[in-house]
């Protein structure tokens, strides 16, 4: 690395300013997802970029570089985004490298430049990031449940286990008055995310584990957690709009504040709750979009919260049809569960896990030859 000049790999004039320097790395680098995934020889062109750019976009470093370019040891900086492609986040990496007895200094300038790496890959036009999905047929949303199903018959018994202990999870924090419930909105991503990567180590052979049902709560937390913020705002809001169209009544039915016979209710009263249950569910849809894909984006691609949210909704809106399909069949699927007593969710729930991997598979990754 030392031998070739890193205005040359950039391809960039050794005087360039900033912005050309992010433009052209930008421009020449392969997304951390792509590296992530690849071989041999797409990491070592990722980390050679990316060595480039964190020395010529960090001041203080490109300025040591100018002056004494055999002072960078870059074979810190290649560890540092080796361990970042395996999936260490920034506070993993920070705890490993002081681990090797790196100095405390040394170490806030790797972590500092692996943040910038990400921070120069997701700053990248709105044109672009939204070709990054693509739009599908309507047919696509049956096929998202058939794809869905062979993922689950491949460890049934887990995903069932898996499920349960989640499901059960749910309930504990249900018991605890708002604080169990402020929780369970914040971590239900990071639960997510750990079963969509479960869900691609299967398709790839390998095998799933209880450790993927908390994956997420050691990668990306951060990201995760605020899409929960996000989630958990989203319903507040539609629960004070609900509370707004159904009136007191409404108020009463969501805080239990007093007992209510539906059928005891004036014909008005009555007319209010309808209203406000309607106009409810119509704004959860848009909340909905925003949060169904962002954390397999933050878990695959490595997005931040912000990004993948608004990718997410897209996502969602440009392929409106298949998810009508697939939102039809689990509707079917839930009323058999009901006259089941219930035994369909243990085959119902894990799918809802494994379809929408199959459908961010379809949408974001495939590409029509």
């Amino acid at each position: 690395m030392a031998e070739e000049s890193l205005y040359a790999i950039l391809g960039v004039p050794r005087g360039a300013p900033e912005g050309e320097i992010r433009s052209a790395y930008q421009s020449a680098s392969p997304s951390w997802d792509a590296a992530e995934r690849g071989g041999d020889e797409e990491k070592k062109q990722f980390k050679r970029l990316a060595c480039a750019y964190a020395v010529l976009s960090d001041p203080d470093l490109r300025r040591q570089y100018d002056e004494m370019p055999d002072a960078i040891d870059f074979t810190q900086l290649d560890l540092a985004f080796d361990l970042a492609l395996k999936g260490y986040d920034e506070e993993m990496l920070a705890e490993y490298l002081r681990r090797l007895s790196i100095p405390e200094e040394i170490v806030t300038t790797m972590v500092d430049s692996v943040h910038r790496i990400h921070g120069a890959l997701l700053q990248i036009p709105v044109r672009e990031e939204l070709a990054g999905f693509r739009k599908v047929p309507a047919g696509r949303g049956w096929q998202w449940v058939v794809e869905g199903f062979s993922i689950f018959r491949k460890s049934p018994l887990i995903w069932i286990v898996l499920c349960m202990i989640l499901t059960g999870i749910g309930l504990t924090l249900s018991l605890i008055p708002v604080a169990g419930e402020i929780i369970l909105y914040l971590a239900s991503p990071l639960f997510a995310a750990g079963l969509m990567q479960g869900c691609r180590d299967v398709e790839e052979g390998g095998e799933l584990e209880l450790a993927h049902l908390f994956l997420g709560f050691r990668k990306d937390a951060r990201q995760l957690v605020t899409i929960g913020a996000v989630y958990l705002f989203g319903q507040i809001l539609i629960l004070g709009i609900m509370v707004a169209f159904g009136g007191d009544t409404m108020s009463r039915l969501f805080f239990g504040t007093g007992d209510i016979d539906p059928s005891s209710l004036p014909q008005g009263e009555m007319s209010r709750v309808m209203l406000a249950l309607l106009v409810g569910m119509a704004v959860s849809v848009p909340l909905m979009m925003m949060i169904w894909f962002a954390p397999v984006l933050v878990i695959f691609k490595g997005m931040q919260a912000k990004h993948a949210i608004r990718l997410s909704f897209s996502a969602c809106l440009s392929n409106m049809p298949p998810f009508l399909v697939f939102g039809s069949v689990f509707l079917a699927m839930a009323f058999l569960s009901g006259i089941t007593l219930g035994l369909g969710l243990l085959l119902m729930v894990p799918m809802i896990f494994t379809s929408t991997y199959a459908s961010y598979k379809d949408i974001f990754e495939k590409r029509s030859t």
